[in-house]
């Protein structure tokens, strides 16, 4: 027998813990964890230690297809790429957009992206992990120059506070959410702003219940009470920062009182956050990429220069994301060139017939809904890359079958700017290849031989090393230790593991403030009477990883035990929930752990205002 472990990263969020993949007889058999490596320190969720059943999914793709007669019929490789080439050469660059994944490697991202720019000529590449990116990432730009979390998850186990909103660490990204608790035993004290007791809120210190979409207000109420009573930190504000009359006249109106009425609360908790916050050095954020808001980002790099928390272990906006290369694939160039398009513009410009042609790469953006569904029917040619049969593919012309991560090279940067390995264990299932490969492939077969001859995806890393400023200095080489590299590498043998000690960014080397006020949302109706609080979306990983499946079988909408009760809802029964946009059928999730008038759901189901009804036999 032979048997060996094979180091890796997980694939599924942006912690990137260190796995270890246990390979018997050329197969993943399993997932042992890492115990050097500094991210997760040997311990794994579930997904992480699951992660090799997605991998043996006997659902994987495991050829080309191409559809022929309103069928799938599988290809060569070589047939697949005279499809595309000839569908792509048919229409004009502008007309034609790509769709990256913030799951593939540094690697594959990197290559598409020169894919689109001198093989396509066209500046419409985005991935798709920036419909909740990309105001949090501008906004973290905007303050502090560089869009990227400020410091070291094991950072967060030095704060004294830290407040958390717009995310649930424990559930979502839960070795951050470890590091939480370490915290706390430390002697934090935990503030976490939700509508629900989630796992994180039921640890806290002070949870505070506030309504969905009214971070920003509570966060201005924080720092007009901090201002108030005079515990802002002068010097800091003085000396490391510029604006800050602007962030102070834009809070004064946020008082504890009219902060209350919007978020739901009582006044006194707004005070007694303030006070935790600003007798604490240091204090860290805790917010997350999914939160969707640039204000709310805003709102706390306010909060942490008002309190001169920024530039020091143990304090910062720490920013989770929900993929495993949110921040790489951003930082290799899989974003919008000059006039290019977002992904949500691309689908716009679908429905419209501007955009002709799609290449999709990792991404199912079909689970979106109705309206990405009917876009994706009206354009002349689809081609999806991707390892499993997703409801994205099923619409296209082309499928092409991808790699897992235990069968390919390459890195991944995680949410604290650590760039990690990926390491090959297996052989790919069937024929199917890392997506570098088969963007490589298809270039040359278009004409482009000299430019996408890649040896490895170790001669890739180079080019963007070369490429991208942050990764100068980093190689495969120094990346072989547990600790990998926090870009920028120059910051010490394992690079840098809080930005900013000595000066930002920005161009004049201070931080920026910023005037952020309270922009309500979609207000609640006699139709639609309850708020939404979004909750993480089970993934193409999640869904083809059955311990995970039977953990969370149906998607469900969690909702008030005395809500539930006064429309006739038992847990476990289906329920209809319906917003503007359209309606879904959940399953109904009774429980004390939301606050009345506030109902949760998958975050795919975009409204910030719904009505529930319940599903009658035969309905």
């Amino acid at each position: 027998m032979d048997f060996n472990y094979v180091p890796s990263t997980c694939p599924y969020c942006g912690n990137g813990c260190g796995i270890n993949l246990v390979v018997r007889d050329g197969i993943v058999a399993g997932i042992s964890p890492w115990h050097r490596n500094p991210v997760n320190e040997g311990k794994v969720c579930i997904r992480g230690n699951k992660s090799f059943e997605f991998v043996n999914n006997p659902a994987r793709l495991t050829a080309p297809l191409i559809r022929k007669d309103g069928k799938f019929v599988e290809a060569s490789w070589e047939d697949a790429y005279k499809e595309i080439a000839a569908a792509f050469k048919a229409v004009k660059g502008d007309a034609i957009g790509v769709v990256a994944s913030a799951r593939n490697t540094n690697e594959d991202s990197f290559v598409l992206k020169n894919f689109a720019a001198n093989v396509l000529k066209t500046a419409n590449i985005d991935y798709c992990g920036r419909r909740c990116n990309a105001d949090a990432v501008r906004g973290l730009a905007d303050a502090f120059g560089a869009g990227a979390t400020t410091n070291s998850l094991a950072d967060l186990s030095e704060a004294k506070a830290i407040l958390v909103v717009g995310s649930d660490p424990l559930a979502e990204n839960p070795l951050a959410g470890r590091r939480v608790i370490i915290a706390q035993q430390n002697g934090a004290k935990i503030i976490v702003a939700d509508a629900r007791t989630t796992a994180t809120a039921k640890i806290a210190d002070l949870h505070i219940a506030c309504n969905p979409g009214t971070g920003v207000a509570l966060v201005n109420g924080i720092i007009s009470a901090i201002v108030k009573a005079g515990k802002e930190d002068k010097d800091f504000i003085a000396r490391k920062t510029k604006d800050y009359e602007k962030c102070r006249a834009a809070a004064a109106s946020a008082t504890p009182d009219a902060v209350a009425k919007i978020c739901g609360i009582s006044a006194d908790v707004v005070t007694r956050a303030a006070e935790i916050f600003a007798a604490a050095q240091p204090a860290a954020v805790v917010t997350s990429a999914g939160a969707g808001s640039g204000d709310l980002i805003r709102a706390v790099a306010n909060l942490q220069m008002v309190t001169g928390n920024v530039g020091k272990a143990g304090s910062g906006v720490n920013l989770l994301r929900g993929k495993s290369n949110a921040q790489g694939a951003a930082d290799v160039g899989a974003v919008p060139g000059e006039g290019g398009l977002t992904v949500p513009a691309m689908i716009d410009a679908a429905a419209a017939g501007k955009i002709k042609a799609l290449y999709v790469v990792g991404e199912n953006i079909a689970s979106a809904g109705a309206h990405v569904t009917d876009a994706l029917g009206k354009l002349d040619f689809l081609v999806v890359q991707d390892l499993f049969m997703t409801e994205t593919a099923a619409k296209a012309n082309v499928v092409l079958p991808s790699a897992s991560f235990a069968e390919r090279d390459g890195t991944v940067t995680n949410a604290e700017r650590r760039v990690q390995r990926v390491r090959k264990a297996v052989e790919p299932v069937g024929s199917s290849r890392a997506d570098w490969q088969i963007v490589a492939e298809l270039a040359r077969a278009m004409g482009h031989e000299k430019e996408f001859a890649f040896k490895d995806a170790e001669a890739i890393f180079n080019e963007i090393a070369k490429a991208v400023p942050a990764y100068a200095g980093i190689t495969y080489a120094k990346l072989e230790q547990p600790e990998a590299v926090q870009w920028p590498a120059a910051g010490g043998a394992f690079g840098t593991a809080f930005l900013y000690a000595d000066k930002f960014a920005t161009g004049d080397g201070k931080a920026a403030f910023a005037a952020v006020d309270f922009k309500a949302g979609e207000a609640v109706s006699a139709e639609f009477p309850f708020m939404v609080a979004a909750q993480w979306p089970m993934g193409t990983l999640s869904v083809n990883t059955a311990s995970i499946v039977r953990e969370w079988p149906n998607p469900a909408v969690s909702i008030n035990k005395e809500d539930a009760k006064s429309l006739g809802i038992t847990s476990g029964h289906p329920v209809r929930v319906s917003g503007k946009g359209g309606s879904a059928v959940l399953e109904a999730r009774v429980t004390a752990d939301i606050k009345k008038g506030v109902v949760s759901m998958p975050a795919t189901f975009a409204a910030a205002a719904v009505k529930v009804e319940k599903v009658t036999e035969g309905a």
